[in-house]
């Protein structure tokens, strides 16, 4: 027995309304999530364009500068070489890259920059010591620390530094001397205190190396760069114990057998 088809009902489809409202719903629910999302965005870029404006106004620049440490370079001079002057925003500044460029000044050995919100830098520096003064044409002088780099140029003598003769050419202030000036450099940092404001100058010859000139005195001779504490401390007894009535020359090249001549 053949069971028939049932039939195929002809006609536009009947769609259920409650389907209709239903799919309705969920575009308008997806559109408003969509408008939500574009006002979370747009508020999110005002804020970040309002942050970027505050953090590059003026209320939020180096407005206050503390420099500290500076005895010998000039507050304007720091302020000058740092870009710090222009007051620059804070969150702007490379503070590795300005206590570089303060470093750069003479007499500056180390300068550390800090931060300090909301408009605060503060700059300290370490300077350096004077060392020596090397004679220069035009009666001047440039004062060295003990790496060899050339501080300023003045006029006279400061008190108390070692005259360093016989260098090579010296730079400009920020400048160092030759390396082969290291010996003379080496030999005034090892000058004992008590005898350093005897000794009236260095210098370097090819004859006889390191000289010391002793202040109404004789010459010493020292050579090389070897053996320079003991030859400081032979040099020290005899200006000490010795009788140097005379004595023209002092030959320290072995510093356990000084050798006077008159």
């Amino acid at each position: 027995m053949v069971t028939a088809e049932p039939p195929v009902p002809s006609g536009r489809l009947v769609r259920d309304p409650r389907l209709r409202e239903r799919k309705a719903a969920v575009a308008r629910q997806a559109g408003r999530r969509r408008l939500r999302g574009l006002a979370v965005l747009a508020v999110g870029v005002v804020l970040v364009v309002a942050a970027l404006l505050l953090l590059h106004s003026a209320l939020l620049s180096a407005r206050a500068v503390t420099v500290r440490g500076a005895l010998h370079e000039s507050r304007a001079e720091i302020l000058a070489v740092s870009g710090l002057a222009k007051r620059p925003p804070l969150i702007d500044i490379d503070q590795a890259g300005v206590a570089s460029a303060i470093e750069a000044l003479p007499w500056v050995r180390t300068a550390t920059v800090s931060r300090h919100w909301p408009d605060g830098v503060s700059v300290n520096l370490v300077e350096r010591q004077p060392l020596g003064e090397v004679p220069l044409a035009g009666g001047k002088d440039a004062v060295v620390d003990r790496s060899g780099r050339v501080l300023e140029e003045v006029a006279g003598p400061p008190s108390g530094l070692v005259v360093l003769t016989g260098v090579g050419s010296v730079p400009r202030p920020g400048g160092f001397l030759q390396a082969s000036d290291g010996p003379l450099l080496q030999l005034a940092a090892q000058l004992p205190a008590t005898i350093a404001p005897r000794i009236s100058s260095i210098s370097k010859t090819i004859t006889d190396g390191l000289v010391l000139r002793v202040t109404h005195g004789p010459l010493v001779v020292l050579g090389s760069s070897s053996q320079l504490g003991a030859k400081m401390v032979s040099l020290t007894t005899l200006l000490d114990k010795a009788s140097l009535n005379g004595i023209v020359t002092i030959d320290l090249r072995v510093p356990a057998a000084p050798v006077l001549t008159p």
